[in-house]
């Protein structure tokens, strides 16, 4: 297949990313006209979750090669480098697990062909506004760095794309000394795949051909962080399920704070996702 999605389920203690991995896949091959080819990468114990509803709706299912470089972490996102080597597509978009796809977006890949590398730095609100708030960006925006967000990343198979993860191995293998060398006017003290990939794209100079800050439309996805929703934070607790609420009619039909979603959904809290959802999406497919 020459176009597809990819994304990383490494279960922890407290969070089901394969099922997650799952949802997005039906939902996926739901809603999505021709694009809609779901690979999965997994750790060894995580595959031994994988059942025959796993491998009926995903696509591929390929183990993430080497070491596993999240292996006793928490926060899953060590081995993000690696999705240059594990893709079978040409052309492949890099999601986050706890997304769903309201509407079909498939027209997007023709744009993006346009590039090697697009990268996705403008997100919007649940109401549809663009996110201006940089409460989780501030160190990036203080070193003046591209506004890369990797739930939704596109590339191709190709020179450029090469070296640019080769560059991403490096940072996620050594990050603490890239931050604090090209990060001097303030810098995190966590790994985040978001600033390795801007990092790599600034010191490799292709902000230029990868970013596209002017157009607002695609790629993006609405984020549900709860400080970027462009309202006072005061008016929402951090789940911001608990302050804002779902109308949930179908996979391609529901409104947040009745706004109709219309955009990828980017879900953050994970239990969003619940078995209802997904058991709607399972009745739905296995219609069709």
């Amino acid at each position: 297949m020459s176009k597809g999605y990819i994304v990383i389920a490494q279960n922890n203690d407290t969070t089901d990313y394969l099922e997650q991995a799952y949802a997005l896949a039906l939902n996926l091959k739901l809603t999505q006209s021709t694009v809609n080819n779901l690979t999965v990468c997994v750790d060894a114990k995580t595959k031994k979750l994988v059942t025959q509803k796993h491998k009926d709706i995903f696509d591929h299912i390929v183990d993430i090669p080497w070491l596993d470089d999240a292996e006793g972490k928490d926060w899953k996102i060590n081995n993000k480098w690696k999705y240059y080597y594990m893709t079978p597509y040409k052309e492949t978009v890099i999601l986050d697990t706890d997304m769903i796809f309201p509407q079909d977006i498939s027209h997007w890949w023709d744009a993006m062909a346009d590039r090697d590398i697009w990268a996705c730095t403008n997100v919007k609100t649940y109401r549809g506004e663009d996110v201006v708030d940089n409460y989780y960006r501030r160190q990036m925006k203080l070193n003046n760095m591209p506004n890369v967000y990797t739930a939704f990343f596109y590339f191709k198979q190709c020179s450029l794309s090469s070296e640019f993860f080769a560059l991403c191995r490096i940072i996620f293998n050594n990050w603490e000394r890239f931050y604090y060398k090209y990060m001097p006017n303030g810098k995190y003290d966590w790994l985040s795949a978001d600033v390795a990939f801007s990092l790599a794209i600034q010191i490799l100079g292709i902000e230029h051909k990868t970013t596209m800050d002017h157009i607002t439309e695609l790629p993006t996805f609405i984020h549900m962080k709860t400080h970027v929703q462009n309202v006072p934070t005061s008016s929402l607790e951090e789940d911001w399920t608990k302050s804002i609420p779902t109308y949930y009619k179908n996979y391609n039909d529901f409104k947040v704070g009745n706004f109709q979603i219309t955009h990828p959904f980017h879900y953050v809290e994970k239990h969003w996702m619940d078995k209802d959802k997904i058991h709607k999406m399972e009745l739905a497919w296995n219609k069709n």
